[in-house]
């Protein structure tokens, strides 16, 4: 399809008869003069994220309800015209029903950009995100999202009443986002977390918060790579058999359930797969050793994952946990990390600095263990009440991680699924030498 059909300026009173009449000679698909009849409406939902640089680019998945069709314009914030983006129509393994996906490339860095459906209100805006650290970034961090959508809506929405909310650039979520456990039959959930996203994350003045995600167990069938048959894991398309909902749903940076997204040279996100649809050790490890080498010049680097090698609730001897902190504890420790978000265990957690095994000031903090929108779990303690020698602080509580990034610092404040606060901590940038 050429330039012509991904973009154009159209009036804005222009109605879908013209739209069509107006889209040069061969740029319609078949499978939109098969919907052309179809009622417009507003889709049911959307998500912004991204699949490249934050800076010049933006991805925006909208969900019509079926039987219906809409469309997206956007522009600049202050510009007349709008521009048509007709996206990709992408279908939803085992149902009857599509989305739409349309990557905007070509952005301008920490710009503000509107866009809208169907040639009509309400206008929402996105932001991207700066080139250069010349201003606060901000974010929020969470994972295990949704056990009930009002939990996980409570939460969200306690988000964005936190003094700071309508500065957000974006949110990162490490894992098991819908419990729909790459099933068919529960699809429904997919759509229950987008309309929850769609409502809730978004400023006061209609500006939407990207989202950024890793993979958890529950967005495959058997929950992790070792369940499978190595006939079965090493299909190549395994991601997209064994995790269909989040390989077709969730715009990632990378072609497998491990990747990396670069913001600038101040931020390098590494969203990891705790042996869910990759194994742990090998490839994987071979991959993030490499990646980090390279990221030597970034200011700061955060891996986000599911399953914690710090477990506040699980057994510190588990599989999955020990081999975390085996394969990739040390590569973090060599390249300087200072900062990894975990999940996984229903709690909240806080890790006192660690490196080589033990309490050090110049070592890492490792935050979270998932429980945005989920039933809770009790803390592990030992017969005298003391929690392991590691964690500074844990609690059993829904919560969410509200962090800025400023310099050679990231500040972060925690708080608790009603908005209370309970916990913060400033984590230093690898260019600033931490001693007691």
């Amino acid at each position: 399809m050429n330039l012509a059909c991904n973009f154009r300026w159209i009036q804005r009173s222009a109605v879908l008869l013209l739209l069509v009449a107006a889209v040069p000679a061969g740029c319609i698909l078949e499978s939109d003069l098969e919907v052309a009849p179809q009622k417009v409406e507003p889709p049911d939902s959307f998500l912004l994220s991204w699949q490249r640089d934050p800076a010049t680019t933006m991805t925006l998945d909208w969900h019509p309800s079926p039987g219906t069709q809409s469309w997206l314009e956007y522009r600049k914030l202050g510009e007349e015209g709008w521009m048509l983006a007709e996206g990709d129509r992408i279908s939803v393994p085992g149902t009857n029903r599509s989305f739409r996906r349309a990557e905007l490339t070509e952005l301008q860095p920490d710009q503000r950009y509107e866009f809208r459906f169907n040639s009509e209100p309400p206008v929402y805006q996105f932001r991207t995100m700066p080139s250069l650290l010349t201003r606060p970034v901000r974010f929020v961090a969470g994972g295990d999202m949704l056990h009930r959508a009002d939990w996980m809506r409570n939460t969200a929405a306690s988000v964005m009443r936190t003094d700071g909310a309508d500065e957000l650039d974006f949110a990162v979520i490490g894992g098991d986002l819908a419990y729909a456990d790459g099933e068919a039959r529960k699809v429904g959930r997919w759509y229950d977390y987008f309309k929850v996203w769609t409502e809730e994350m978004i400023t006061s003045d209609n500006r939407v918060i990207p989202h950024v995600a890793a993979i958890g167990n529950h967005e495959l069938f058997k929950g992790y790579i070792h369940n499978y048959s190595p006939a079965e894991y090493n299909d190549p398309d395994f991601v997209r058999r064994h995790a269909p909902y989040f390989s077709t749903f969730i715009a990632f940076p990378g072609p497998d359930a491990y990747g990396v997204l670069d913001f600038g040279d101040y931020l390098s996100l590494f969203l990891l797969d705790t042996g869910h649809a990759s194994f742990i050790g090998g490839v994987q490890t071979d991959w993030l050793r490499r990646e980090l080498h390279q990221r030597g010049h970034m200011r700061h680097i955060i891996p986000v994952y599911h399953v914690p090698a710090w477990p506040s609730v699980r057994d510190f001897n588990n599989s999955l946990v020990s081999q975390v902190r085996e394969y990739w504890v040390p590569i973090f420790e060599e390249h300087e990390v200072r900062l990894a978000f975990e999940n996984h265990d229903h709690a909240y957690k806080r890790t006192h600095p660690i490196r080589n095994g033990q309490v050090d000031p110049s070592g890492i903090h490792y935050i979270g263990d998932g429980a945005w929108g989920v039933r809770t779990r009790e803390p592990r303690r030992d017969d005298h009440g003391r929690l392991p020698w590691y964690i500074a602080e844990a609690d059993s509580l829904r919560h969410f991680i509200m962090g800025e990034i400023d310099g050679d610092y990231i500040r972060l404040e925690m708080y608790d699924e009603d908005g209370r606060h309970i916990d913060r901590v400033t984590v230093a940038g690898p260019r600033v030498t931490v001693t007691e």
